[in-house]
């Protein structure tokens, strides 16, 4: 009987690993059966070489029904800073399976997209160098007239927050290309002696023969209007005084969807609820004049009172817009946070409904509120936590193996044994002792690591990228592990040497004490075990065209420059996760508590701190409209306003602690499963190094 179960207990994990591949495999299919449409959608991965010399990669999305008898509209989707084109997906999903032809692109230095090579300018941008802030948008939209397909008289373009930036910009380098041409063909018909009247017409026929691609609707959505400083037409200094809207003379009809609790209220719009957004003066900039507008309202650029349109009124305007030079504006409210902008039916809808007014004269093919991407990302989900899951159970399926079976030992006893009221009391004061940094801290770390060279903005607070370290983002996380690490050492050192080696506990209690060659032993199974699943993630990416992913939440196929910055960060995250590991094992597991209440008490601390303070933070923002936590701590001081001129806000480092409230709790239980099966925390600090970082890097943007 008891041989029995031995067997069974050693199958498990082999059962759980081949569940978990089988999952990975299937959630890849189903996805793909829905991103395609049932297959009446077919998707091909480009590249091209944009004008500044990046090479950048898009994912096109041709429905059947776009041919060259029979040309579609067309819509360029641009997503934000910590993410890539997977982000966009229920977007291309839906406007794809309603007939229009989706191109998702990777902006300059995420995904797959290049950053542009030093010395790069662009003329209609000041000719300003290492200055090209429409991040490959423009060059996206020009690509299109490579595909008979495409009806060219009915483009858009789509973007989230930093991608919505970036549309605007290439959409000003299209119009501003376009005058140009536009302008040089006056003058020469001019002066040939041709009449206003003749020399206007032919020089229109020269610039709609010119070949440039122009954008008629756009959908802006968690960002501004591009508003600049008519002194050197940056975005520095931007006031109700000294602000112009490169657009406003272009015949582009535009709408705006913001989330009714959006983080970065008060950094885009200025106003510090996001429901308020219509009254900011950029919101006035960009509709002519308009304020106070009520979502969903159409309304006439230049209309200072908003007279509401209705909705065939709205598809005359947009589309003789190109002939009165007076487009339409739209507003848009929805009940949710910046980044649900992405995973938002009722925002997905208002994008579709403004496409189908501007782009396919109020035509719908399907209805807006019909939506099937909810499958699609259930699929990323269950792959997602399917792929997670594989990871550990491979590493402990090939513990099996003569070979690695050597690493297991006997597990020690914890520090922890919790008898009485004192005991209990002692315990939970140390509990929260150690969920105290990372909340008190998180803000002051990680700070505002939004960089981005392509549009000037470099806004991080405390590890500027390098060209060694070059992702900002990951540089603060970096450097919130580095100052957790040290601090989490020296209270565990201070429990060690006053409380736990009084009673007889040695280095043998903290799960470190193995020999030299089983340590190495415990790497490579980690490596193994870790590329051996990831291989998988690659393999079902190739077939498929899908990814694990779901909302902020990813493990994704890298590409090499994602894999050299990979290496360059692993150090810290090994060592960081090997020590809390040795936390989460030695202290926080308590000797006679059922098993069940330590993975609980394990997972808890690994983020319990950070939880609350999230629950503060974006309690406030659903109780007000305003966060909780609004400034990043520091930056209110008259001496940081006098030397930098803004506060910055908490809103990037608040988006960057979804994935890590996901994904910390997950690690902490697996290194517990490794560490009670092998009696040692090398295992699972290797592995959950692997997995963590992995999972915060796949996704992220390349600084430099």
């Amino acid at each position: 009987m008891d041989l029995t179960k031995t067997n069974l207990k050693s199958r498990v994990s082999a059962i759980v690993l081949a569940v978990c591949l089988l999952l990975m495999a299937v959630t890849s299919a189903v996805g793909r059966s829905i991103q395609t449409s049932g297959g009446s959608v077919r998707t091909q991965e480009v590249e091209f070489t944009t004008d500044v010399g990046a090479v950048s990669h898009a994912k096109l999305y041709i429905p059947s029904t776009a041919t060259a008898d029979a040309p579609a509209p067309a819509v360029i989707l641009c997503h934000g800073y910590t993410a890539s084109l997977d982000a966009m997906e229920p977007n291309a999903i839906e406007l794809s399976r309603r007939g229009y032809v989706v191109m998702a692109l990777d902006m300059y230095g995420h995904g797959a997209s290049t950053l542009p090579p030093a010395g790069y300018s662009q003329a209609e941008m000041g000719g300003i160098t290492d200055y090209a802030p429409d991040l490959g948008s423009y060059s996206a939209l020009q690509e299109l007239a490579k595909y008979d397909f495409i009806d060219l008289t009915k483009v858009g373009m789509l973007g989230h927050s930093m991608g919505t930036a970036a549309i605007q910009e290439g959409a000003y380098l299209a119009y501003a290309k376009w005058q140009n041409v536009y302008n040089a063909a006056l003058a020469k018909a001019l002066e040939d002696g041709g009449d206003e009247t003749a020399a206007a017409g032919a020089a229109y026929l020269a610039a709609m023969g010119s070949g440039i691609v122009l954008p008629g609707s756009m959908v802006l959505t968690g960002y501004n209007y591009n508003v600049r400083n008519v002194n050197d037409l940056t975005y520095n200094g931007v006031t109700a005084d000294n602000g112009v809207f490169p657009l406003f003379a272009a015949p582009v009809n535009i709408c705006t969807i913001q989330g009714d609790y959006d983080e970065f209220a008060g950094l885009l719009w200025g106003v510090d609820d996001s429901r308020e957004y219509t009254s900011s003066f950029k919101f006035a900039y960009g509709t002519g004049g308009a304020s106070n507008v009520p979502s969903g309202t159409y309304f006439l650029y230049g209309d200072p009172s908003a007279t509401p349109l209705s909705r065939e009124d709205a598809v005359t305007a947009s589309a003789s817009a190109a002939l009165t030079l007076t487009p339409i504006r739209a507003a848009y409210g929805f009940d949710g946070t910046h980044s649900d902008t992405y995973y938002d039916q009722t925002a997905i809808s208002y994008g579709i409904d403004f496409f189908d007014i501007t782009l396919r004269g109020g035509q719908a093919s399907i209805d807006p509120a019909d939506q099937v991407w909810h499958g699609r990302a259930a699929c990323g989900l269950i792959g997602l936590m399917s792929t997670l899951a594989a990871f550990v159970a491979l590493a402990l399926t090939l513990l099996e193996l003569p070979f690695f079976s050597t690493i297991v030992r006997p597990e020690p006893q914890s520090m922890s044994t919790v008898s009485g009221g004192s005991g209990a009391l002692k315990y939970a004061v140390l509990y929260v002792i150690f969920l105290l940094p990372a909340p008190l801290l998180y803000y002051w770390l990680i700070g505002y690591p939004y960089y981005m060279q392509p549009q000037w903005f470099k806004f991080l607070t405390k590890f500027m990228p390098n060209a060694f370290f070059n992702m900002a983002p990951m540089n603060s996380l970096m450097l919130f592990n580095c100052v957790m690490g040290v601090i989490f050492l020296a209270l565990y050192l201070l429990v060690f040497f006053l409380i736990a080696k009084k009673s007889g506990f040695g280095l043998e209690n903290t799960g470190l004490k193995l020999p030299v060659v089983q340590v190495l032993k415990s790497l490579l199974l980690a490596a193994v075990s870790f590329a051996g699943v990831y291989a998988v993630v690659y393999a079902c990416s190739a077939l498929s065209g899908t990814q694990f992913s779901f909302f902020k939440f990813n493990i994704m196929p890298m590409d090499a420059v994602h894999w050299v910055a990979f290496f360059k960060y692993l150090p810290v995250w090994l060592l960081f996760f090997l020590l809390v590991g040795v936390i989460y094992n030695s202290l926080t597991r308590i000797n006679n508590a059922p098993a069940c209440v330590n993975y609980l008490l394990i997972a808890l601390v690994s983020c319990g701190g950070l939880a609350v303070m999230f629950a503060y933070d974006y309690g406030r923002l659903f109780a007000t409209g305003v966060r909780g936590i609004q400034y990043i701590p520091g930056t209110t001081s008259a001496q940081w306003l006098s030397a930098v001129g803004m506060s910055f806000p908490t809103a990037l480092a608040g988006i960057m602690l979804f994935s890590l409230l996901f994904i910390l709790p997950i690690t902490a239980v697996m290194s517990r499963v490794c560490a009670k099966k092998t009696g040692s925390v090398w295992l699972g600090g290797f592995l959950t190094a692997f997995i963590t970082l992995v999972f915060t890097i796949s996704h992220m943007v390349v600084s430099m």
